[in-house]
């Protein structure tokens, strides 16, 4: 028994530094600047371009979850009601905000149903779709400004109307917004009538689909508040309870371990049932494969 339990430990042992080293050295796939571990770990930090208010906020609930792990265990003596408690002052807004990511979107798929439909409007006046782009920036929905206006500024800067939808989906990051782009591509690389026809009829798809929408969120909502309120009395439970002798058996090293199993089978149920009521993307088609680039010929060098 002794020889299998350390046959299992020297396999576990390599496959964690097999683990670490394709982390950190990467396989042979083509690699995307910024993708890395080390680059994505200093962007959650610093925030990047655009970021800073909520790497502020990461940063701010990084520094109270320190504070407060050092609090409890210097009150309690308790190194893992600590690790809980600390802990719980990341979890538990990150719970608190399952939510929000879907709202986002809803909106932001209304403005652009709002857009489409207004754009669809502009091109039965009978200008090219490019002129037609750069007019819908006047009067934009206010949660597209800075996308729509993006889009305008590419094309009179001399971009294609195909490679600024291109890039106008990638700022959307939504399926539903690709099959709007993907129709002003076709029209913009194939240009007919009914370009108008089609974006009207796929405004009034786009508003059927934030109305499903908004009806899935308010059924999850009822999931998230059960959960918040759940979660809320068993972090109160847990900081109360150190305060009381019929928890001392906790402040043992066996009641340790034991606490340490009960919060880690919490956190469990409670990822687990935050991701059944999170809003699972699909998978957007207007993307472009690094794979399927074409490497440029090396110019060859005369004797």
């Amino acid at each position: 028994m002794g020889a299998l339990w350390w046959t299992l430990c020297g396999a576990l042992l390599a496959g964690g530094v097999l683990a670490a080293v394709v982390a950190t050295i990467g396989t042979t796939a083509p690699k995307i600047p910024g993708t890395g571990p080390v680059s994505r770990l200093r962007t959650a930090w610093t925030g990047g371009p655009g970021g800073q208010r909520e790497a502020a906020r990461r940063r701010a609930l990084l520094t109270a979850a320190g504070a407060t792990f050092l609090v409890v265990w210097f009150v309690s003596g308790v190194f893992v009601a600590a690790l809980l408690l600390g802990a719980g002052v990341v979890g538990v807004p990150w719970l608190l905000d399952a939510g929000s990511g879907g709202k986002a979107r809803i909106v932001k798929l209304e403005a652009l149903a709002e857009w489409t439909q207004r754009l669809s409007e502009i091109l039965r006046l009978g200008p090219a779709l490019g002129n037609a782009l750069v007019t819908s920036r006047k009067n934009p929905p206010a949660v597209l400004t800075e996308e729509i206006a993006e889009l305008a500024d590419k094309i009179k800067a001399g971009w294609s109307p195909e490679e600024a939808l291109r890039d106008f989906a990638g700022r959307l990051d939504d399926v539903i917004a690709d099959k709007v782009c993907a129709a002003l591509i076709l029209s913009a690389v194939d240009q007919g009538p009914g370009l108008a026809q089609v974006l009207e009829d796929t405004s009034a798809q786009l508003r059927e689909e934030v109305a499903t929408r908004r009806k899935i969120e308010a059924d999850r909502a009822k999931s998230r508040t059960a959960m918040r309120s759940m979660t809320l009395i068993c972090a109160a439970l847990v900081l109360a309870g150190f305060l009381i002798p019929y928890t001392a058996p906790y402040a043992t090293a066996l009641g340790q371990l034991v606490l340490a199993l009960l919060g880690a089978a919490f956190a469990a149920v409670l990822w687990w049932t935050r991701k059944l009521a999170s809003h699972t993307p699909v998978p957007r088609f207007l993307v472009n494969d690094p794979r399927s680039r074409v490497k440029q010929p090396q110019p060859v060098e005369g004797p």
